[in-house]
């Protein structure tokens, strides 16, 4: 009994090294397949690594930095998602999912996940940069919102004559 239990564990570790290196293998034709620019086939490629191993976090990074070199943030962001579910420790991929949502303009949203890269590595240098990215675009983006729901609306003018628009002088007072 001990044989067999045995020979199952090593077939089940034998066949997931094998499954493993293969992904990698793939991963690793899918990046030299976008660096020389055949991105159909490299997602093709990511996609096979994925189908072979859906709990990878690397095949499902690699595919949304694809996809979001194409602006394909939507497929983008589920993948990143998807690696984060395989890979939690992994703060580059939250940094990454934040690059995703400021593409969107969902600040907050990749201000969540700057914060989640931070908590993982507080002395990630590129999150620390997107920090501070992030809080001037806040900053800019509130002084828009702020400047024009203040701002007093300005009557539009006639460009042939300095006045109201036409039509307005002919109203009767």
């Amino acid at each position: 009994m001990y044989q067999l239990i045995h020979a199952v564990l090593l077939s089940l570790l034998l066949t997931a090294t094998a499954g493993a290196a293969e992904v990698i293998s793939l991963v690793e034709t899918g990046n030299k397949l976008w660096s020389e620019g055949k991105l159909e086939e490299a997602e093709s490629t990511f996609r096979e690594a994925i189908t072979l191993d859906s709990g990878a976090a690397l095949p499902h990074a690699r595919l949304a930095g694809l996809l979001l070199s194409q602006h394909r943030n939507d497929e983008a962001r589920t993948e990143y998602q998807n690696a984060i579910l395989n890979d939690a420790e992994d703060p580059g991929l939250f940094l990454a999912l934040a690059i995703v949502y400021l593409h969107e303009k969902s600040y907050s949203e990749a201000q969540a996940m700057v914060d989640a890269a931070l908590a993982l590595d507080p002395e990630m240098e590129n999150a620390e940069k997107l920090q501070q990215y992030m809080a001037s675009r806040m900053e800019m983006f509130e002084e828009a919102a702020a400047a024009s729901s203040d701002a007093p609306v300005a009557a539009p003018q006639d460009a042939n004559h300095d006045s109201a628009p036409a039509g307005a002088a002919d109203s009767p007072h």
